[in-house]
């Protein structure tokens, strides 16, 4: 599983490396091109290598949400770079390198893929540490000790997180 997670990590890197550079090479070579169409070029090429850039790096964040975004920053860039490939595939070195870097993307998310399957067909392999819920439990746990809340309160808010239901007191039964 280590092996997908290096793997992961460099095709990220070189995908990223590969995608900057293929902007750059397409904008010097847009530079011979008119004046209103270079600035056109210039300016695509300046959101594409800050949404795809940005996109990268919060593909690295823990947090689902900022993850996902991330995604979608990147997937959207990686998009417009490589319908450019498509259209100049012949003329420009920076449509075959934008092709090379959609290619280790693609290979990223294959890497993705094969963690999640291998965390699924071995479920104990995780720690629990790695489960949120247990770590909220922990968290939870501390400020009961702190006497912050009651273990009554406690208890309650650990069945919440770990979608449990209460035990019924036997007071009350």
């Amino acid at each position: 599983m280590k092996v997908f997670k290096i793997l992961k990590q460099i095709f990220q890197i070189c995908a990223t490396a590969l995608f900057l550079a293929s902007i750059v090479i397409c904008a010097i070579d847009m530079e011979s091109a008119g004046n209103a169409v270079y600035l056109t070029a210039m300016l695509a090429a300046v959101g594409c290598v800050v949404v795809g850039t940005v996109g990268m790096f919060l593909l690295s964040s823990p947090h689902d949400t900022v993850n996902r975004i991330g995604h979608a920053f990147a997937l959207s860039a990686f998009t417009i770079g490589l319908t450019y490939a498509l259209v100049n595939i012949e003329a420009s070195t920076a449509a075959i390198l934008m092709l090379v870097a959609a290619v280790m993307l693609a290979l990223y998310y294959l890497c993705i893929l094969i963690l999640k399957i291998m965390r699924k067909s071995s479920p104990d392999a995780e720690s629990p540490n790695d489960d949120i819920r247990i770590v909220h439990v922990k968290e939870w746990k501390k400020i009961m000790e702190e006497g912050i809340i009651s273990p009554e309160e406690y208890e309650a808010k650990r069945c919440q997180i770990l979608g449990i239901e209460k035990k019924d007191d036997p007071e009350n039964a």
